[in-house]
This record gives C-alpha cells, structure tokens and sequence, in this order.
C-alpha cells in the first residue's frame, strides 16, 4: 500500500518472531502469532524500509518518525480497537537509504479472549507528528504505507 501523500517508502523487509520461538533459538520468522499460556501474545516485529531521492531530502529537513500501529483484526467487535502503538525516530543523517526498526509487541490475553480477537491488522505508518501533535491520529492514518493482516493461531 503505497502512501497518499509521500513518495519513495517502500517496505523491503517485514517478518516477526514470537517470543517463544525467540527463546529457544530458532532462526526464522514466523507465519502466525501464537498465544501464550495466560491467552496474551508476545511477538517482534522487524521491518526495513527504504527510501528514494525525493523522501532523503526530506528526512534531512525535519524530523520523522516509524509507527507500528496494531488493531483488532478478525474478532466479536463490530469496530476495530487499537491494541498497540510503538513509534521510534527515522534517523535523518544524509544519505540514509535504508532504515531498520525492531519493534516489540505485547498485546494482554484478557484483551484478546474478551473480544475473540482472532487477527491482528499491523499497520507501518512515517509522518513527522508524535502524540503530542493535535492532529496526529489523521497523520498517522494518512502515513500508512503497508498494512498486512496476521492470523492468530489457537491450537483447536
């Protein structure tokens, strides 16, 4: 998904480990978010974004930061909810073509089985507003260039 209104962000990598995996070594990312024992998840996301020409210029005159946003997906809800939002600063140093960004994710297993949450709807998001901006929630939805649906396995 391509941004509305900024040009040259592309997605060149995207994959997450859940924390279980994680603790026992193995090497790949994953296909399905997996529910601990107390029902919540615990995941790491990883992503690398690229940047053209025209969007360098533009991290070398303000600051801008990476939003991983994460809704309810698949679940009883008649709206989505957010469930988590992470955000870290974009580094703005010339020359910057690739940026990579970690980001862990951990979502209360009360949350999930209240609403049978059964899919996550994890969204990418650069724009140069924080929180602290009025106008930051449109900035963030607005900045979306990638958005993937996870399924949620259960075991049954």
């Amino acid at each position: 998904m391509a941004t509305r209104k900024l040009r040259g962000i592309n997605i060149a990598y995207f994959g997450f480990q859940n924390k279980i995996n994680e603790k026992v070594g193995s090497p790949t990312p994953d296909t399905k978010i997996f529910l601990g024992e107390d029902g919540s998840i615990d995941f790491n996301l990883k992503c690398s974004v690229n940047f053209g020409n025209v969007f360098q210029k533009l991290l070398e005159e303000d600051n801008w930061y990476l939003y991983l946003t994460v809704l309810s997906e698949e679940s009883a809800l008649e709206e989505q909810i957010y469930l988590d939002q992470i955000y870290g600063p974009i580094p703005n140093e010339i020359g910057t073509v690739t940026f990579g960004a970690g980001f862990p994710v951990h979502i209360d297993g009360k949350l999930i089985k209240r609403n049978n949450i059964r899919s996550l709807d994890v969204e990418l998001a650069i724009t140069t507003k924080t929180d602290k901006d009025q106008d930051f929630n449109s900035a963030v939805k607005d900045g979306c260039f990638f958005k993937t649906i996870i399924p949620i396995w259960s075991g049954n």
